[in-house]
């Protein structure tokens, strides 16, 4: 089985606040969504006793595939302005048409003291 994979732009998350990150397209010769992965970078201000995570919504308005929800690993502050990433791969089966457009948002548990930014990645087959 052939894979594709698509990431998205990297975008200032938002806070707490439902925020678009990117629309993907998916590519010719998909029939599903078979995984997501979404990360979050953070600014120089964050200290070591903050952690971060949150929640991406993945969506389609002509198409409807949710709900599709999935949980960001945390994002463990090092030191400051150093972070720990350990990205998971969520397994699933959206069935995807040529063209269809999907869009990220990224929703976050708490607000942020840094200039956090969320990127996805979706893998096709």
């Amino acid at each position: 089985m052939a894979f594709k994979q698509q990431v998205s732009a990297l975008t200032a998350t938002g806070d707490t606040v439902k925020t678009l990150i990117d629309t993907l397209v998916v590519p010719a010769g998909i029939t599903k969504i078979v995984g997501v992965t979404w990360m979050m970078t953070a600014g120089a201000t964050l200290t070591i006793a903050e952690a971060v995570s949150g929640i991406l919504d993945l969506e389609c308005a002509e198409r409807p595939i949710g709900p599709a929800q999935f949980m960001s690993d945390v994002v463990n502050i090092l030191t400051s302005g150093a972070v720990a990433y350990n990205p998971t791969q969520w397994p699933t089966s959206i069935p995807v048409v040529e063209n269809q457009r999907i869009a990220g948002y990224a929703t976050m548990d708490m607000a942020q003291t840094s200039a956090f930014k969320a990127r996805f990645q979706l893998t096709y087959a």
